[in-house]
């Protein structure tokens, strides 16, 4: 590219400066101006101006080049520099403390040929801090804001691009997206949106998109699958840091089964094998927390605090995963301000090199083990470094709290054990609260003054035992033991104050509005039937709640069942994705029945929420069709519906054709017809033996243009190692139980975790 192409295309990111009367560009910044004849820029100093743009290109400031071919690798431009230095537009949020948050530590990785720093260290933040700094990042964008510049994409040379904290807005162009050579990418702290990028380099060792307006979920095939797709990033080997704290991102961490380079032999993933910070915090991520993020042999920082994660926390972070395996060289741990439940374990003090472990604002029960208490963590965090060679350091014991969730901690007293949780937040103890305390705060929660039926409005204050809907055990002590109220439009959150109505036998909330997510706190309850179907509520199911018996049935079947089915979420609810009729599976009553499963579903409902009781998709000839897609012109004409209903009448006349055939014709003596018309004839099944009978085959009818209209589901059978924690790894509920199926699911061995 010739050098006026170069400075053509830099040139457009100080467009804004093309007729300005004055020279933004400081005196000691080279390049960057357009020429003396193209505007009014620097007024009288045109001689000055026009010397700094006959500068060669790749000696302008913040800009690399190749030194053979003197073609643009690097644009240095970040830490404000563009919007700043380059454009003259002032930053009113002053972010001193995001610029500095880092501390200096050896654990970064220095790019000298760019002058740039990959930090892979992280500070925690305090209290409110993180989110005072996006809301003047916010402020910041509401004034004179620059975009990301597409122009930079035709630098198909580029390989580091820095433009943090430069008040970016809208997207990152595509043209920027495919450049093929990147290797580092920094945008943090902008005001960029959109959902994840899709990256064409096969080279980024860097990802970093913190602090911006991202939102989503990301593809399930983000980081490797089975069967890798269009959107399995082509960079899962060289990637060294990524980034995408500070965003709204949600749905699960997509790290569950293998990756498409799973080694069987060794038993080790080959991808992302140079991973050493990885950091989704501050997002809306839901499930529990991946089995795989033990197979990153060289992770340094695993930052997952302030999501929505459940469970328990993986052996395989400390145990590592495959054959000979090691635990992680973690540095750091951040687990702060999520569900998480169970116990800590001992093991996570055999990490060799860690010194950072938060586990606050969680639902932790127990103590911390001594072998944590002793390990000095903590130490730069906490106000006293003495507390760092106590257990405080680690989280407050359970009946106090804190500030921070760590030391100093305040005991609660005579709080009845209401704060039953380690790592409790909270400027003061706060009594606990009766039951009907509970009951208020659950009915304004749930907008009980707007509920359906105004006979069920519940005063508050008012005795428990007579509000309706609400049971009681007369005669013991009184307490609440059922709580009934079906299709009034239950409007929120299931309170997690709910799980101290510790004789609560049956929540019956059915075909409401609920949302948010299944409260963990229920496992402390004698709970013997949950149900919920009909509302929308994300998320899974907290794997704890999972294998408590009793609930629904939970545990509870005839002999010989699969132990798979007598220990699973759907017995709680249906998982997205997935509905019954009762918007849950039911385990069989005798032996030799099938009970009642849940079953796929592809309506946008049942995508987003659990417990769907219906589903709104269309099955033509065996094809599942989303009733979503026809509404929004898919399937563009009833000729092509009335065209798949006629060659299903064929398929099935042909199958008639061939039972009829097979029955009578002496030369088909030897072929058995089973009871749904299929012919065996001795040869190797073609794997779907438990399909419909009557199925379109598209690829035997050569449908191909037509399979464009709608959407399969097919999700592939996850490797699942013995030490694996059950409670832990797996965001999604993939068993399906016996009986016709639609798809095929995986196949997830349930093991019930060691929760002590």
């Amino acid at each position: 590219m010739e050098e006026s192409e170069l400075k053509d295309i830099l040139l457009t990111l100080v467009e804004p400066n093309r007729n300005s009367r004055t020279d933004h560009v400081p005196a000691d910044v080279n390049g960057w101006r357009f020429p003396s004849g193209g505007g009014g820029v620097g007024g009288d100093d045109n001689n000055i101006i026009e010397d700094q743009y006959q500068q060669p290109v790749c000696f302008w400031t913040g800009v690399t080049c190749d030194p053979i071919d003197g073609s643009i690798t690097g644009l240095n431009l970040g830490k404000g520099f563009y919007a700043n230095t380059l454009l003259g537009i002032s930053d009113p949020s002053q972010e001193a403390g995001d610029e500095g948050e880092n501390q200096q530590s050896n654990r970064a990785l220095v790019v000298e040929q760019y002058d740039y720093e990959i930090d892979l260290h992280k500070k925690r933040h305090i209290g409110s801090s993180s989110s005072a700094r996006a809301e003047n990042r916010r402020t910041a964008a509401e004034s004179i804001s620059p975009t990301f510049s597409s122009s930079i994409g035709k630098l198909t040379s580029l390989r580091f691009l820095d433009l943090s904290s430069n008040q970016l807005q809208g997207s990152i162009p595509k043209s920027v997206l495919r450049l093929p050579n990147l290797e580092i990418l920094d945008v943090s702290s902008n005001d960029l949106e959109g959902t994840f990028p899709h990256f064409q380099s096969e080279a980024l060792r860097v990802v970093d998109l913190s602090k911006n307006r991202f939102h989503g979920r990301l593809n399930d095939k983000l980081f490797g699958h089975p069967d890798i797709g269009p959107y399995t990033a082509p960079y899962l080997f060289p990637l060294v840091k990524f980034d995408i704290s500070h965003n709204g991102f949600n749905g699960t961490i997509p790290l569950s089964g293998t990756s498409g380079f799973y080694n069987s032999d060794s038993k080790r993933e080959e991808s992302l094998q140079n991973l050493q910070y990885f950091d989704l915090g501050y997002n809306l991520f839901s499930g529990t927390i991946p089995n795989n993020f033990g197979q990153f042999e060289k992770l340094q920082g695993l930052f997952l605090e302030h999501n929505r994660l459940v469970g328990t926390v993986p052996k395989a972070i400390f145990r590592g995963s495959g054959m000979g395996a090691r635990p992680l060289p973690l540095v750091q741990l951040f687990l702060e301000q999520n569900s998480l439940s169970g116990t800590l374990n001992e093991g996570l003090a055999t990490l060799p090199n860690l010194k950072e472990l938060y586990v606050d604002g969680n639902k932790f029960t127990g103590v911390v083990p001594d072998e944590l208490c002793t390990a000095e963590l903590n130490s730069v965090f906490l106000d006293d470094i003495r507390a760092s060679r106590g257990c405080d350091g680690i989280c407050c014991p359970a009946n106090s709290a804190s500030r921070e969730g760590v030391a100093p901690c305040t005991p609660c007293p005579n709080d009845g054990g209401f704060h039953r949780y380690m790592g409790q937040h909270a400027t003061e103890c706060y009594g606990s609260m009766n039951e009907e305390e509970i009951l208020d705060l659950f009915f304004e929660q749930t907008h009980g003054d707007e509920w359906l039926d105004s006979s069920y409005l519940w005063e508050k204050g008012s005795p428990a035992c007579r509000r309706k809907g609400v049971e009681c055990d007369v005669a013991g002590a009184g307490q609440v033991t059922k709580i009934t109220l079906p299709s009034l439009g239950l409007r929120g959150p299931l309170v997690t104050e709910l799980g101290f109505l510790s004789k609560l036998r049956v929540l019956d909330l059915p075909n409401n509005q609920l949302t948010g997510f299944l409260p963990s706190d229920l496992r402390f309850l004698p709970l013997e039937h949950l149900d919920i179907r009909g509302s929308r509520v994300q998320g899974v199911v907290p794997p704890l709640l999972c294998i408590k018996e009793g609930v629904n049935g939970d545990g509870i079947g005839p002999p010989g069942v699969d132990f798979n089915l007598l220990y699973a979420c759907e017995n709680i609810i249906c998982p997205r994705g997935t509905y019954s009729s009762i918007g849950r599976a039911s385990l069989p009553e005798n032996e030799g029945e099938e009970g009642i499963q849940c079953l796929p579903c592809y309506d946008d409902q049942a995508t987003l929420y659990m417990g769907r009781n219906e589903c709104t998709d269309i099955s033509i000839a065996g094809v599942h069709i989303r009733t979503a897609d026809v509404r929004r012109g898919m399937t563009k004409s009833i000729p092509v519906v009335l065209a798949l209903a006629f060659l299903a009448v064929l398929s099935r006349m042909k199958l008639s054709g061939r039972k009829s055939l097979a029955r009578t014709s002496p030369r088909n003596e030897n072929i058995d017809v089973d009871d749904h018309g299929h012919a065996d004839d001795g040869h190797a099944d073609d794997g779907h033996e438990d399909e419909d009978p009557s199925p379109l085959r598209l690829s035997s009818l050569s449908l191909q243009p037509l399979t464009q209209l709608w959407t399969f589901a097919i999700k592939e059978k996850a490797q699942v190692q013995s030490d694996d924690d059950w409670t832990a790894g797996y965001s999604e509920s993939h068993s399906v139980r016996p009986g016709k199926k639609l798809v095929e699911l995986p196949e997830v061995k349930s093991q019930l975790p060691d929760v002590s």
